[in-house]
């Protein structure tokens, strides 16, 4: 992972978009480069983020879909919605 110096101003303001997070390596790599930046990371999103939390690298990922079981003999993926709709089921209740 690489980022030219000319690529981001210091101190800029960053949202962090990946398609899939399992633990967030990605993500926490993204983060870690972006500190070489000064740069400020004002969120993180993802499309889809795997169930499982227990060794999570990142805090606050707000997702679309969260991936519950992927059940290759049956050829079934479960699915639901990620936190995003959780978070907005508390703004309007």
């Amino acid at each position: 992972m690489s980022l030219s110096r000319r690529g981001l101003k210091e101190h800029s303001k960053v949202l962090i978009i990946d398609d899939f997070m399992k633990a967030g390596g990605t993500i926490r790599g993204m983060m870690d480069l972006l500190q070489e930046f000064k740069a400020d990371v004002v969120g993180t999103c993802v499309l889809v983020e795997s169930e499982s939390e227990e060794q999570r690298l990142v805090d606050n990922v707000i997702s679309l879909i969260q991936l519950n079981e992927v059940d290759i003999r049956d050829k079934k993926i479960l699915i639901q919605l990620g936190n995003l709709f959780q978070m907005m089921e508390g703004v309007h209740s």
